[in-house]
């Protein structure tokens, strides 16, 4: 009498048992999650190469004091169109912070053949030529941006550097050639974009002056100076260590 609720007892464990596995083997996996995909940083030492289109006047101003006073003085200021090309090396370092900010420090240095000249002639013939040349361009800047995972903006700022050449020249004889190391400053803005973990590319915009410099005194009352000032566009690519 008792065999009978024993096994319906066994029977609806086994039933209950097959239940719940066949409720496993319907149920959907869980997809697997994605793995998390780490953010670009820009902490840390770079080293590349650019080149730079340049732009600008060269500004001379002259000065003829007679010692009498007569006749008057004669003044006169010639602005030059120039331009020209630039290509060099550079190295930084970037640390980024709180973040999305990043700040870090530049320094480069270009070979040029920024310049302009001015000449005058007579009935065909050159009676005179100027030029003033840029022999190259250093900086030293900071610079500070914000990136958006592997894109950098930023403003850049600092020291600039160079040497000047100034060469005049009356009726085909050289009456003047000199060279000037001269410093000034430079700002712009900049962005640079992470195509690897190791290389960059970046476009950036530089204004560069060199100030103003007497380049000339006769010791008879002739002075010269001149001015440089310019703008540069340039084209960059960085390897990141």
């Amino acid at each position: 009498m008792k065999i009978i609720p024993t096994s319906m007892a066994a029977m609806a464990i086994v039933l209950a048992a097959g239940s719940a596995f066949a409720a496993d083997a319907l149920a959907p996996e869980a997809a697997p999650m994605p793995p998390t995909e780490e953010s670009f940083n820009w902490t840390g030492p770079y080293f590349g190469g650019f080149g730079s289109f340049a732009v600008g006047d060269m500004n001379l101003n002259s000065r003829q004091i007679f010692a009498d006073g007569n006749p008057p003085p004669i003044n006169g200021a010639f602005e030059i169109s120039a331009s020209g090309f630039l290509g060099g090396i550079q190295a930084g370092y970037d640390w980024q912070f709180a973040n999305r900010w990043v700040i870090g420090a530049v320094a480069d240095i270009a070979a040029s053949s920024y310049g302009s000249s001015v000449t005058a002639s007579v009935d065909g013939t050159e009676i005179f030529n100027g030029k003033v040349d840029l022999k190259y361009l250093g900086t030293v800047r900071a610079r500070l941006g914000h990136a958006w995972d592997r894109t950098l903006i930023y403003g850049h700022g600092g020291l600039a550097f160079g040497k000047t050449e100034q060469t005049l020249t009356v009726g085909g004889t050289t009456v003047f050639d000199e060279e000037q190391t001269r410093t000034g400053w430079t700002i712009g803005a900049g962005l640079e974009h992470a195509i690897t973990d190791r290389i960059s590319f970046g476009t950036e915009y530089a204004y560069v002056d060199l100030g103003s410099k007497q380049i000339l005194d006769n010791g008879e009352g002739l002075t010269v100076k001149d001015d440089v000032a310019f703008h540069t566009l340039k084209a960059f690519v960085n390897y990141r260590f």
